[in-house]
């Protein structure tokens, strides 16, 4: 016998329609949010179907979630020329028959790289997809980092351009040369925006020569915390910055901050006493042991800490969307990268502690999402910008050091192509005032 394919769209009382006593499929709340968010974004399109005693056939994750948004009826059509048995076999039909599809990846990452580029008003995992899953995707197509950054274009002994009190728009990136210590230079930094993350890497409390000679001879220490703390002050001093990030950052945010063994206590104690919870401790494992006498060093501290209460975002659930995170981080230290394109020396030209950055844009990647703020309060040499930069994330960074604000800009300049403006200077480009010697020293 033909079945009638005529069918009418009529609305339904939600208290009016019946489950199925046998549906073999299970809801979880989760997916009825899910499913909530897409009604909310798009409308409720796609009509339930139900047999003539207005028993649901298929639509019972979309029933729920419309008694979920508080909705008084839905869109049914009610297949009256289906038999008890039929309706039971196409319930379970509807069900199965979407799982034997397969997704083309490609085709697929091409639909959110198109939906990411846009100026949407709702949030991409209305599509069902995981953020973690949807960033996985939206990488394909980019470069594959490779294992050593190559610092070449970054010559420290160029002329000083940047000045303390210096406010840059890099792109869509902000970076202050203030003191982290003092709120104001958030205040400026920020305006009426939030962290959604925090990245830093503050100054270990230890003199340059423990990084080793060359270290010393070309940077000597940093203004701050370089050996010159007694214990007591340096809490007091990661506990001042932490206090910061905190007050300019959401509920719920993650906050990282890189510290050496030496002083794992003091950070773990000013930590302890400013945020909710220590969610972590991440260890980086490099690829080549450093300076050390009883041992040599060859892994550095990353504390992961929470502000607040609300849910924090965690995009690699353990692996499920395929992103395989332990607490234990392998990256090679940066190294400098010759003329050949060998292997030099380290990368101390620049910064003596440059952090991998593929290291922070997979911290990244594991707790915020593209488009959002993430404050460095110890941007240095501007590593996590470039991650920023990197995973299409807005970095706002603050550093005291006119030389480290110089080595961040050019690194930025040389990656994208563009020209860093100063705000604080009449919108002057940083190319401008390099070329006329509008400086001063470093």
């Amino acid at each position: 016998m033909k079945a009638s394919s005529e069918h009418s769209i009529t609305q339904f009382d939600v208290n009016s329609l019946t489950p199925h006593p046998d549906n073999p499929r299970v809801h979880s709340k989760a997916q009825i949010k899910q499913i909530a968010n897409s009604i909310e974004s798009f409308g409720f399109k796609i009509p339930i179907l139900v047999d003539r005693n207005h028993q649901i056939i298929a639509g019972h994750g979309r029933v729920e979630a419309a008694k979920l948004l508080n909705m008084a009826a839905v869109p049914a059509v009610v297949a009256n020329d289906l038999t008890s048995i039929q309706s039971r076999a196409l319930m379970i039909a509807d069900n199965k028959l979407t799982e034997n599809a397969q997704w083309d990846t490609q085709l697929l990452a091409n639909n959110f790289q198109i939906l990411n580029d846009l100026d949407l008003n709702f949030d991409l995992d209305v599509t069902g997809f995981d953020y973690g899953e949807i960033e996985q995707l939206l990488i394909l197509d980019e470069p594959a980092l490779e294992n050593q950054e190559s610092l070449l274009d970054i010559d420290a002994s160029l002329p000083a351009v940047s000045q303390l009190g210096d406010i840059w728009q890099l792109g869509k990136h902000r970076i202050v040369c203030g003191n982290s210590l003092n709120s104001d230079s958030y205040k400026t930094l920020l305006g009426e925006q939030t962290a959604q993350l925090v990245f830093s890497d503050p100054p270990y409390n230890l003199p340059s020569s423990t990084i080793g000679k060359v270290c010393e001879k070309q940077h000597g220490n940093f203004q701050f915390a370089s050996g010159e703390m007694s214990q007591e002050a340096f809490i007091e001093f990661l506990t001042t910055v932490f206090s910061h990030c905190r007050d300019f950052s959401n509920d719920g945010s993650i906050h990282y901050h890189c510290m050496d063994w030496r002083h794992l206590q003091d950070i773990i104690t000013a930590g302890l006493s400013t945020y909710d919870e220590l969610k972590n401790i991440c260890v980086w494992v490099k690829d080549r042991a450093g300076m050390g006498s009883f041992y040599r060093s060859q892994h550095e501290m990353v504390m992961v800490f929470k502000k607040g209460g609300a849910t924090h975002q965690n995009h690699f659930k353990l692996g499920q969307n395929g992103r395989y995170r332990t607490n234990v981080w392998s990256y090679p230290a940066v190294r400098m990268v010759d003329d050949t394109g060998s292997d030099s020396q380290d990368a101390l030209s620049i910064h003596p502690t440059v952090k991998p950055v593929a290291m922070i844009m997979d911290a990244l990647q594991d707790c915020s999402r593209q488009h959002e703020n993430i404050l460095d309060p110890f941007l240095g040499s501007g590593s996590t910008l470039i991650a920023c930069e990197k995973t299409k994330r807005c970095c706002y960074g603050i550093e005291i050091e006119p030389k480290y604000i110089n080595a961040t800009i050019r690194r930025w300049q040389a990656m994208t192509g563009l020209d860093a403006v100063c705000l604080s200077r009449n919108k002057q480009r940083f190319s401008e005032l390099e070329q006329h010697g509008e400086n001063t020293h470093d």
